[in-house]
């Protein structure tokens, strides 16, 4: 089953990734993994791995 997120953020990440991208690969010191996992997270995107992070957090309005 898909995830679905509105139009405005997958065209932000859609934006967020390209740049990542664009970072990478036009910078000696910058990593597509690193630049692609920060926007990712900049999209509330996170592994699994992060959910105890955020466990007990309210939500920001």
């Amino acid at each position: 089953m898909p995830n679905f997120i509105s139009t405005e953020i997958y065209n932000r990440l859609l934006v967020d990734l390209s740049g990542a991208f664009m970072a990478a690969a036009t910078s000696t010191g910058a990593d597509l993994n690193d630049k692609l996992a920060e926007a990712l997270a900049c999209a509330g995107v996170l592994p699994e791995a992060c959910r105890g992070d955020f466990e007990g957090r309210v939500p920001a309005a």
